[in-house]
């Protein structure tokens, strides 16, 4: 008995064996979940990070202002301040392809005021976005302080204020005002302060009635202006001011006499006096009889070339007076215009080194306008035509004409506007090609009358000869102009 006692004791102590041997397999277990979630949370930041390479989150301060959208004002109240132009600025983060493609309508700044009585309230500014991938960051006033109240209307009179004068012998009287009362609106606060409705009206020396339709001003009894109101209907007036003449006096135009014809080629412009009317004083019968300008004493033109400038007396009738004595009278003389078409031989420039020219024409007719006496003076010397063919190489080309004439002289267009010319290497034994012109920059500084001066610096550039570097040429012009008139 003892033996199977001792032998069950054995078997007691060595029963928990098989659990023991169980165990290894429960920690393979767990070690290969703990390798898979690495494996899982590796391999997610490999993707964020290649993610973010190619399309990366960027934080930074949006360049446009967000509106701030008022909703849920309770009926009958209304705003002290004006809220129509407030807004935000916001601190986003979004992707590059969010940045790239963002504007100011994706986002919406609401102020909300549902459930808001008269007072002051601070209200947050509630910032929603259409594309999910941006963050707002930060609001710039995330908070604003919105006075409320109630919104009455009350009628006021119309005030005119005349801002400036009416001429020199004339006076405005009371205005005519339509309609003389108008209704303000707006905060209680704010139309409690107003007293009138201002309207400004300018009478810019006037001589006879204003009229005009002017805009309202809602003001205090100070005459300040008061912000925050409305005035109808619709905030503007009829005003008219009558203007009238001082008795005794008549205001009448100043007429300048003139004597003498402008020099030959020359034209009266234009006359002015200053001042270009004056006001007369004396007898209403003696000024009944005065037409509705006074008289100068002559200005002489004989001869003149130019502008003649003169202070003159004013020839007044008997019994009648003047606000001055003298006027400064200004009569403007200038040329005749004229205009001339005139052949002009085509004067080759800037041809290659061993090359020649054929012009399909040796001459070009020029239109010329300008004064007379100066068109009249020109001589064969004083207009030039080039055929500038620097650059160009053999073949076949349309060049533009180009004139040269003096100052004072238009020019009205050039007849043909191109020219074709053939280019081909220069065949020793050609002959009767057109004058060639160096390469030359030239400065002429009298062209019209007595010896002409010609400064040129350069050399020539295809003859084959080299020039000085500094030329003085005198030309005299030829006695008779050699320019013909256009049909």
């Amino acid at each position: 008995m003892s033996m199977e006692s001792v032998d069950l004791q054995p078997e007691s102590e060595v029963s928990p064996a098989p659990i023991a041997r169980s165990r290894p397999t429960v920690q393979m277990n767990l070690s290969d979940l703990g390798t898979l979630l690495l494996s899982l949370v590796l391999a997610l930041v490999i993707w964020l990070i290649a993610v973010n390479q190619e399309n990366p989150l960027i934080k930074e301060q949006f360049t446009e202002a967000i509106p701030v959208t008022i909703v849920g004002l309770g009926e009958g109240l209304q705003p002290v301040q004006d809220l129509s132009k407030e807004s935000v600025t916001l601190e986003l983060r979004a992707p590059r392809t969010s940045w790239e493609s963002m504007k100011s309508d994706d986002f919406r700044a609401v102020l909300d005021l549902t459930g808001m009585g008269p007072g002051e309230h601070d209200v947050a500014v509630r910032v929603t976005r259409r594309d999910p991938q941006v963050s707002v960051l930060t609001v710039q006033r995330p908070e604003l302080t919105v006075i409320l109240d109630r919104l009455v209307e009350k009628e006021v009179p119309v005030q005119v204020e005349i801002m400036d004068g009416t001429a020199y012998g004339y006076d405005w009287q009371a205005p005519i005002i339509t309609p003389v009362t108008v209704t303000v609106s707006g905060p209680e606060s704010q139309v409690q302060q107003v007293t009138k409705a201002r309207a400004e009206i300018f009478l810019r020396s006037a001589k006879s009635q204003v009229e005009r339709t002017q805009t309202l001003v809602a003001v205090d009894g100070q005459n300040r202006p008061i912000d925050g109101v409305t005035v109808a209907p619709p905030g503007r007036v009829q005003v008219v001011v009558p203007v009238e003449q001082w008795p005794g006096r008549k205001e009448v135009a100043v007429r300048v006499k003139l004597s003498g014809p402008p020099a030959d080629g020359y034209r009266l412009s234009a006359v002015r006096s200053e001042p270009s009317t004056v006001v007369l004083q004396g007898d209403p019968d003696a000024l009944s009889q005065v037409p509705g300008y006074i008289e100068t004493e002559p200005l002489d033109l004989s001869d003149a070339t130019a502008d003649v400038r003169k202070r003159v007396a004013l020839l007044l009738p008997q019994g009648v007076t003047a606000d001055m004595d003298f006027v400064m009278a200004t009569a403007g003389v200038s040329p005749i215009e004229g205009g001339i078409t005139v052949s002009e031989p085509l004067i080759v420039r800037g041809l290659g080194a061993g090359l020649s020219a054929d012009t399909a024409l040796a001459e070009v007719d020029v239109i010329l306008s300008g004064p007379m006496p100066l068109l009249e003076s020109l001589n064969e010397d004083d207009v030039f035509t080039i055929l500038d063919l620097t650059g160009l190489v053999q073949g076949t080309h349309s060049v533009e004409p180009t004139p040269l004439y003096p100052e004072g002289i238009r020019i009205e267009g050039v007849i043909p506007e191109t020219v074709e010319v053939v280019i081909k290497t220069q065949d020793p034994e050609a002959n009767g090609s057109l004058p060639m012109l160096p390469d030359v920059k030239a400065t002429v500084t009298s062209v019209l009358t007595g010896t002409s001066t010609i400064t040129a610096t350069g050399s020539a550039v295809g003859a084959g000869e080299t020039i000085p570097p500094t030329v003085v040429a005198s030309l005299t012009p030829s006695p008779t102009p050699t320019a013909t008139p256009r049909p």
